[in-house]
């Protein structure tokens, strides 16, 4: 049934003292009916709500929503175009850090961040992406920036109700309500990759667009991060417990999540037969299947047949758990768990070690357009079209007013405050003879769009010299 699963998207560091993220005041009791006021609850969460636009490698479509995308904002026509994701994330810090699904920034060339109600357009940089649970953080300057606080996704309780903002669709700021279903999913994979899947299962309606959104509880914290749906059936919508982002947030920041590993293999289930077989009490525990040779287990004396009853002192009673504990607990930590073996509890002292894989690749600048000798005004460089009317966009600078207004390599510009161009010349006489506030007229897939350009004063006294 799920493996028609879809995800939900198409596609300066702070202080040392400074938390990753922002936590939601305790409460001594979560409403579990609906609150009072939706209206008020999304009025307060919404400005922290934002779009994220990803742009990918030029190629072939691969968002589950191209078509109604194509439909929306037209084609590409002939020539190749970058493929667009459209997700959705939220502010976790004033700072400026947004916390998004992986999925929605995955392969991105360039990630553009809309915020407020007027979607006002910023520049994106990836912090940091987490394969494994599908979760990132993207950076924007400015701000202080109003943030949604994490709450508790360990303590939410089936049927409580919950509330989705997203972008479905590109539907910019679309609310829908709901209940939680189901916890602890874990028999959905929407990527097909491995990876840790622990879903809140949720009856709020959740759509391409939706990822990286957030799930609120009824006092409006983040309980979860909205990440698939399945297109066969409705209110079959799935997110990522918040607690998962917690744990991995600090080590996300740092721009790559590395997990520690044990060196064995453990069964799903034990069952009560088995149970029964080991003797362990209360029919509780994991059972190990294998143990690498030379790995921390077997360095501490762990063979298979071992049934795991606890990590650190806490219960062991499913196999997820220990996974994800002994994931996430450090490379080099040491660890004590509970084993039993023929009928007698003992303790085995594990000293864990970096997971194979899981060393770091070289960090990689964000992507970056320097400026170039040739760029005309505004960031832009410009090229002439022998035989056709109008100067195509050759490449626009990342950090320029043309690419927060929205302009992009292929545009091409007819005109600039109604004087048609033709060549370099035309256009920076234009540009130079115009006001604080340049028009552009821009052809752009057979769509006419108009963007305003607004000089700075340093670019004034520059625009118009040979």
């Amino acid at each position: 049934m799920f493996a028609a699963l879809v995800a939900a998207a198409a596609a300066a560091g702070a202080p040392q003292a400074q938390k990753v993220w922002t936590e939601a005041p305790a409460s001594a009791a979560r409403p579990t009916a609906p609150p009072q006021s939706i209206a008020h609850l999304v009025k307060q969460a919404m400005p922290a709500v934002v779009g994220i636009v990803a742009v990918t490698a030029r190629g072939e479509p691969q968002d589950p929503f191209h078509d109604f995308l194509e439909r929306m904002y037209g084609s590409g026509g002939e020539r190749e175009q970058p493929v667009r994701g459209i997700g959705t994330g939220f502010f976790v810090r004033s700072d400026g850090l947004v916390a998004t699904n992986g999925h929605v920034v995955e392969g991105a060339t360039e990630i553009t961040v809309q915020v407020g109600e007027d979607e006002r357009a910023l520049r994106g940089v990836l912090v940091g992406k987490d394969e494994a649970t599908d979760l990132a953080l993207v950076k924007v300057e400015g701000g202080p920036f109003p943030v949604l606080g994490l709450g508790d996704s360990e303590g939410l309780e089936v049927g409580e109700w919950v509330v989705a903002i997203g972008n479905p669709f590109g539907l910019s700021r679309s609310v829908t309500t709901g209940i939680v279903s189901y916890k602890g999913r874990r028999d959905v994979n929407p990527s097909g990759r491995p990876g840790y899947y622990d879903f809140i299962q949720t009856d709020a309606a959740i759509n391409p667009g939706n990822s990286g959104g957030p799930l609120l509880d009824a006092r409006g914290a983040v309980v979860a991060i909205n990440a698939a749906v399945n297109p066969a059936g409705q209110g079959l919508g799935f997110a990522i417990p918040i607690h998962m982002l917690k744990e991995i947030a600090p080590q996300l920041e740092k721009g790559h999540v590395v997990r520690s590993w044990m060196g064995m293999s453990v069964q799903d289930q034990l069952g009560p037969d088995l149970a029964e077989w080991f003797g362990v009490p209360g029919g509780k525990g994991v059972v190990i299947t294998d143990v690498v040779d030379g790995g921390p287990a077997a360095r501490a004396g762990i063979r298979a047949g071992d049934v795991v009853v606890s990590f650190e002192g806490d219960p062991v009673t499913e196999s997820y758990r220990l996974r994800w504990l002994t994931a996430n607990a450090g490379p080099g930590r040491t660890v004590k768990m509970g084993i039993w073996r023929e009928r007698k509890l003992r303790t085995a002292t594990v000293a864990l070690a970096e997971k194979p894989g899981d060393t770091p690749a070289e960090p990689r600048p964000p992507p970056m357009v320097a400026a170039r000798k040739d760029q005309e005004p505004f960031g832009l460089s410009v090229e002439e079209q022998p035989g056709r009317s109008g100067l195509r966009v050759s490449s626009v600078d990342l950090r320029s007013c043309a690419y927060r207004a929205g302009l992009r390599e292929g545009d091409v510009v007819l005109d600039v405050d109604g004087h048609p161009v033709r060549d370099r010349a035309a256009f920076r006489k234009a540009v130079g003879e115009g006001g604080v506030v340049t028009r552009l007229y821009v052809k752009r897939n057979g769509r006419s769009i108009f963007f305003g350009l607004r000089k700075d004063p340093a670019q004034t006294a520059e625009v118009g010299s040979p």
